[in-house]
């Protein structure tokens, strides 16, 4: 596979025939600064993402609604200790003191339970899907299993691990259904941070199909 990559990108930087009608250029390639991990990591992660939307699963929004719902409750808070009993008239202090004592208690909370989840609960992950589409080519195998994706790519490595969890309907973890993958930035990013991003969620489709393999030879 590599070899093949290498190959393609040779080929695309060869200089064109000067009498050679140009190509028509109907597709336009991301691009990432080499030395940012963050941006190069969102890049990949983006392109996961799609790839499982193109193979059919859904994303399932319940844990980002959540997250929304708690967020909104803080803001809703914050605007109440600050306007309080009408935005042009707020209550003065002291008067107002209980009153922004409960909004900041509560507000501290909230912002507590969201880097909870974040650090504890979702830790790297980046999608958590419904079960594929009946019209999926992955649903036969996989139409009882919702599929939790997580990554990791560690500062200055070129090493982009991806890992895919499988997770029964009410999303319990399943014991021994867990796949990982580990790509190499080198296969997918030119030296001036240009992304292949149709060789990546080729090989993103290929660890789908990997995992949905196996699940139906264990069923």
């Amino acid at each position: 596979m590599g070899k093949e990559k290498a190959a393609s990108k040779d080929k695309a930087k060869a200089k064109p025939n000067e009498n050679a009608a140009a190509p028509a250029q109907d597709y336009t390639y991301k691009s990432a600064n080499p030395g940012d991990t963050a941006s190069t990591k969102g890049l990949l992660d983006d392109g996961v993402v799609q790839a499982f939307e193109d193979a059919g699963f859904g994303e399932d929004h319940k844990m980002s609604n959540f997250k929304l719902v708690l967020g909104t409750i803080a803001c809703i808070l914050a605007l109440v200790a600050q306007f309080w009993p009408h935005p042009l008239k707020p209550m003065p202090f002291p008067e107002s003191r209980p009153l922004l004592l409960v909004c900041c208690v509560s507000y501290f909370f909230l912002s507590f339970a969201l880097q909870l989840i974040t650090t504890f609960y979702e830790k790297d992950t980046i999608l958590y899907t419904m079960p594929p589409a009946s019209t999926s080519a992955f649903w036969a195998a996989l139409k009882d299993r919702r599929v939790v994706v997580s990554t990791v790519l560690p500062r200055f490595s070129i090493d982009y691990t991806l890992s895919v969890a499988l997770t029964d309907l009410t999303g319990k973890a399943i014991e021994g259904e867990t796949y990982e993958q580990v790509m190499k930035l080198t296969d997918y990013f030119e030296e001036n941070g240009t992304f292949h991003e149709e060789w990546f969620m080729d090989d993103v489709d290929h660890v789908i199909s990997i995992v949905s393999s196996k699940v139906k030879k264990g069923q």
